[in-house]
């Protein structure tokens, strides 16, 4: 096998497995914000009081 050839191979590997893990990420923080969403007050978002940011009022 000449070296180009083991090249490619590896580079086509390391690609597949980055694409599985961009995915794999992709999917879990779709599923993490969607049932961060889901959760029942306080917990939903917080609130923050408008003394500590008077730059949010």
């Amino acid at each position: 096998m000449s070296e180009e050839i083991k090249f490619k191979t590896v580079l086509i590997k390391t690609l597949k497995i980055l694409g599985i893990i961009y995915c794999l990420l992709a999917v879990v923080f779709t599923v993490l914000i969607y049932g961060l969403n889901k959760l029942e007050r306080p917990y939903h978002k917080r609130q923050i009081p408008t003394e500590l940011t008077p730059w949010l009022k």
